[in-house]
């Protein structure tokens, strides 16, 4: 973090707090701006949802910031959050090797909010990345509360199984 401290020469209180803000706000500010439910539509878990539970779902979202080569998501490790990336690029990894590639709009981690099983890949910032982060507490809590948001969910499981079934196995 003291990179722009050193580029500048001198460290003022608004580098520090600005630095830090960056860092911690996202956090602690939960809720998306106006284009939040529009973003979660594009998530085909989400998309038989109504405008209304788009609505209930964003405003449980946060807002979080990751610097180019981080680790979002680890492969094995115990997954409790969804992501959609808003701005930036990411790497989807197998291991060392690379099996995929995500920008602004994809998403990953779904299936963490429904069974918290272990990733079955790595997800590393390629570029500073921004991301809209949906965590498996904040999603149960939302179902919870709108139960009928859990029949749009559950349409799309449905039909996801129907289509995987109806594929000939290789």
């Amino acid at each position: 973090m003291g990179g722009m401290a050193r580029a500048t020469g001198k460290v003022t209180l608004s580098n520090i707090v600005g630095e830090t803000v960056a860092e911690v706000t996202p956090a602690k500010h939960h809720g998306l701006g106006r284009g939040g439910p529009a973003l979660l539509k594009q998530v085909p878990l989400f998309a038989n949802l109504s405008a209304h539970h788009l609505r209930k779902l964003a405003s449980r979202c946060e807002v979080v910031r990751y610097p180019a080569n981080r680790t979002v998501v680890r492969q094995e490790a115990r997954g409790d959050s969804f992501f959609v990336i808003a701005d930036g690029t990411a790497a989807v990894k197998r291991g060392t090797r690379t099996i995929g590639r995500l920008g602004p709009g994809d998403f990953f981690g779904e299936m963490a909010l429904l069974d918290g099983r272990p990733r079955s890949a790595s997800v590393v910032a390629t570029t500073p990345l921004v991301t809209v982060r949906l965590t498996r507490s904040e999603f149960t809590k939302a179902i919870d509360d709108n139960p009928a948001m859990a029949r749009g969910i559950m349409a799309e499981l449905a039909a996801r199984v129907r289509r995987l079934e109806a594929t000939p196995a290789h």
